[in-house]
């Protein structure tokens, strides 16, 4: 079967890339991010899923960054588990590590999507938790016991290792770049929140880990990477444990190193450009939420300037309303931000932005009213404060409208879904869609055809009202068109005419529609045409004439019309359309 992978490709070598690039690598200077010889401050976020989503899913959640000018997100580029489908990259096969790498196309879609939007990423390796696998699933993998057996067994380590290299050496299939010759990516990170221990869902711990253990690790792991790919920045991904606490906060849990962490002595590494610090100060029992938030700013910060590094405040929250209220929250945030300016942190990342898509109910979650007060002034300030001025860019309209539109009578469009015949969920409300999950969490609705991507909707159509689904009460009665040459087709049940001559504009679950006088109308399958071929399953249009073949595979002929593949209909191998004008097949 053809690999859309493999056609993106060879489409590189076809027509111009449609993804930017964002200039220079980002480099560090001090305690201070450069571009291009000029000092920037960045404001980030978080998104996390990007990696285990659907291309639909990864747009929406960029366009809301892109929208808030925030320059860099923090994702994730691991996934070691079944749930994670065919967005899972790791398995683990009678004591082996075996690499998926088709299945990482998720990882290049969401660089390049990035790339198009001005968005730089940071790119995590593993987890300490279990979500989507993690360091516990390498250890399981390789038959060992305890947690911290990922730091210490060599086994693990090495296999860690030929991943890393994996990652850091593929060439995206969408813009043909190597990553680790992609200044998308601001930084390369050893590991999400990496501990001695995970908690009561994880393993055990051995008893034996310490400090000393993790920045071993982190030393030859870091110095890894550097090998690999000098242009990157490195970082560990810590939370911020293990460091001398001020005055008003002796005896916090969060400043001792009970976790395994030891931050000046990571933040020290030779091939670490960078450290970072988390805080979820109600869990942690900070309970004075602004003298306790200043002390762990400036205790961190201090750490980078006395090793003369940058330090990164990189992930923090407040639940709502479990923690506080809405609007106390945003009043908080306000604050620590300010806090963050006044402390000259080089670049601020908050927990968590989402795409219009998402249903979760994570309370961490900053949906755009509180992204519009509480952040984009912060994020002018730091702007203002850099003299390399990112803009973000967003893309604006695509054709997303296309795939996701409202049934009439259903609920909420972004509805979260269940397809597993124990759990009761609420059915998707966008027609042609289905509910998509490897287990209820993940669970999330999305288009059966076409992929977006490759749509062809013009501008003109009325994108907010799409055909199908039901009958248009106010149309169901509508006569076919005068001058239709066919008596009937899909779309009179429906509520809408027959196609007098419009090409394909859109294709679901009914048929093909086209776009006449304003309205959208059926059209109906002739196999004498070129309207159907082997291409339309695979969600390509098929080519409008008999052009020359350019790619030639198990699944048939391929074309490329409008910048984009097409299928060659069989009927242009027939004896009688083999001419000069229609040569079919190209030699070689």
């Amino acid at each position: 079967m053809l690999k859309v992978t493999k056609l993106f490709g060879l489409l590189i070598l076809f027509v111009a890339s449609a993804f930017a690039t964002l200039g220079g690598y980002v480099y560090t200077e001090g305690t201070n991010f450069y571009i291009d010889g000029y000092k920037i401050y960045f404001s980030g976020t978080n998104t996390y899923y990007l990696h285990s989503s659907q291309n639909e899913r990864v747009d929406l959640a960029l366009e809301v960054s892109a929208k808030h000018n925030i320059q860099v997100v923090r994702a994730w580029a691991f996934c070691d588990i079944k749930v994670c489908g065919d967005k899972q990259f790791v398995k683990f096969e009678n004591g082996n590590a075996v690499f998926l790498e088709d299945n990482m196309e998720a990882i290049d879609y969401f660089i390049a999507a990035a790339s198009q939007r001005n968005i730089r990423l940071v790119l995590g390796f593993t987890n300490n938790w279990t979500d989507y696998g993690g360091m516990d699933e390498w250890v399981k993998g390789f038959g060992g016991k305890y947690h911290d057996d990922f730091y210490t067994n060599k086994e693990i380590r090495n296999a860690f290792k030929r991943y890393i290299k994996t990652v850091i050496t593929r060439i995206n299939r969408h813009t043909n770049i190597r990553y680790r010759d992609d200044p998308t990516i601001f930084s390369w990170q050893l590991a999400n929140e990496p501990r001695c221990g995970n908690g009561p869902s994880g393993l055990p711990q051995s008893g034996k880990c310490t400090p000393e253990v993790i920045t071993e690790w982190a030393d030859d792991i870091s110095s890894y990477i550097k090998e690999l790919d000098p242009n990157h920045l490195v970082s560990v991904g810590v939370e911020g444990f293990g460091l001398e606490a001020p005055k008003g906060s002796k005896g916090l849990y969060a400043y001792k190193y009970d976790e395994g962490t030891d931050f000046e002595a990571l933040t020290a590494l030779p091939n670490v450009d960078y450290n970072t610090y988390h805080y979820y100060p109600i869990p942690w029992g900070m309970t004075d939420l602004i003298s306790h938030t200043k002390d762990w700013i400036e205790s961190h910060q201090a750490v980078g300037k006395k090793l003369n590094k940058p330090v990164v405040f990189e992930e923090w929250g407040l639940e709502v309303p479990t923690d506080c209220s809405k609007e106390e929250r945003i009043q908080y945030y306000k604050t620590w931000t300010k806090q963050i300016l006044d402390a000259d942190v080089p670049m601020n990342m908050f927990w968590y932005t989402v795409g219009a898509d998402y249903y979760g109910t994570d309370k961490y979650i900053l949906k755009e009213d509180e992204l519009t007060e509480s952040i984009d002034p912060f994020t002018k300030a730091m702007i203002e404060k850099s003299d390399y001025k990112l803009e973000t860019k967003s893309i604006g309209r695509t054709d997303l409208p296309s795939i996701y539109w409202k049934v009439n009578g259903c609920g909420d469009l972004w509805s979260q879904c269940s397809n597993l015949p124990t759990q009761q969920g609420v059915s998707c409300c966008c027609h042609g869609c289905q509910c998509v999950s490897h287990d209820d969490l993940y669970a999330q609705c999305k288009p059966k055809t076409p992929d977006y991507r490759n749509s062809t909707i013009p501008d003109t159509v009325i994108l907010e009202h799409l055909p199908g689904g039901q009958v248009n009460p106010t149309t169901s009665t509508k006569a076919k068109p005068s001058g239709s040459t066919t008596s009937s087709c899909f779309a009179i049940s429906l509520g809408y005419s027959c196609c007098e001559g419009s090409e394909i504009v859109y294709t679901d679950d009914d048929g093909d529609w086209g776009y006449e006088n304003d309205n959208w109308c059926g059209i109906e399958n002739n196999n004498n045409n070129n309207s159907e071929c082997f291409a339309t399953i695979l969600g390509f249009n098929c080519c409008a004439s008999c052009i020359n073949s350019i790619y030639d595979d198990d699944d048939g002929h391929w074309g490329l019309e409008n910048n984009d593949w097409c299928g060659i209909p069989e009927n242009c191998f027939s004896p009688s359309n083999k001419s000069e004008s229609c040569p079919g097949k190209s030699e070689g």
